[in-house]
């Protein structure tokens, strides 16, 4: 009994320090950078809402000034992609000093699990970040943020229902889960942003709200940002990037500013709607 004891203590010791050595060497999701100044709001950007108007544009697109470069990709998760190489030239000539990718990268294992196969093009950037040992900051607005902004338009379960499906939305471009209802579960803790979280406690939950705004249709589990959006959904998909946008434009200016050299990788889209302001 006191062997079997002593094996079970030893195997638990392994494997708490085997758990303890990923903890360690595993990728967190980076830091919202927090402006010091608020975003300007007379920066000059596309409204979102006219992005169809200049969709045809170039991409990779690549935005560049003196000490800061943004490149716009095409989400990708093919590490032989042409924009990879693109990312790679960049960065070498810029040399920056600090790095900025798009939303809060997921969990990865170096040397195991490959950056852009895992996280696409921002884990491409996470990986030359690590590798060079700069900052390395998510450039965005954290979702309580944006819900707290968004209920100056839309209505708290609006809000709720497009937080909790939109990765989802933007999933769906790299193929179908296979249990759609399981893949939207982590999502329903945003409901409490809007203090929806009882209207919010299932999926089941988030079928109910959904037919009661889209009776007729289409359903969720093959809904894509790809194309637009279902009716409000739509409407809060612009005016949230409106803000995400004119919170990239202020943190690039603001890192500028400070002379670092900022390298920022985003969505094509927020890259085009950007340009305007660093004309």
């Amino acid at each position: 009994m006191k062997k079997v004891l002593k094996v079970s203590a030893w195997v638990l010791v392994i494997v708490i320090a085997l758990l303890g050595t990923v903890f360690m060497i595993a990728w967190k999701s980076p830091k919202y950078y927090t402006l010091t100044n608020a975003a300007v709001k007379s920066d000059s950007i596309t409204p979102f809402a006219n992005y169809h108007l200049i969709a045809d544009h170039k991409r990779p697109y690549i935005i560049e000034g003196k000490n800061y470069v943004i490149i716009g990709a095409t989400h990708t998760r093919d590490p032989l992609h042409a924009e990879i190489k693109t990312i790679e030239e960049k960065w070498k000539t810029l040399n920056p000093t600090i790095a900025l990718v798009e939303g809060r990268l997921g969990f990865l294992l170096p040397g195991v699990m490959d950056p852009v196969k895992e996280l696409g093009e921002g884990g491409k950037v996470a990986a030359l970040a690590k590798d060079k040992g700069i900052p390395l900051y998510n450039w965005d607005l954290s979702k309580e943020t944006l819900a707290v902004q968004l209920q100056q338009k839309f209505s708290p379960e609006q809000i709720a229902l497009y937080q909790i499906l939109n990765p989802y939305f933007s999933q769906l471009r790299f193929g179908k889960p296979a249990s759609p209802e399981t893949a939207i579960e982590e999502y329903l803790p945003r409901a409490k942003y809007v203090q929806q979280e009882a209207n919010f406690k299932t999926p089941a939950d988030v079928d109910r709200v959904w037919k009661t705004h889209f009776p007729n249709g289409p359903d969720w589990r093959i809904t894509s940002d790809e194309t637009t959006l279902p009716g409000f959904l739509n409407d809060i998909m612009a005016t949230t990037n409106d803000l995400r946008n004119r919170q990239l434009v202020a943190v690039v200016k603001e890192l500028a500013a400070r002379q670092e050299r900022v390298f920022l990788i985003s969505g094509s889209s927020h890259a085009a709607c950007v340009a305007p302001a660093f004309q």
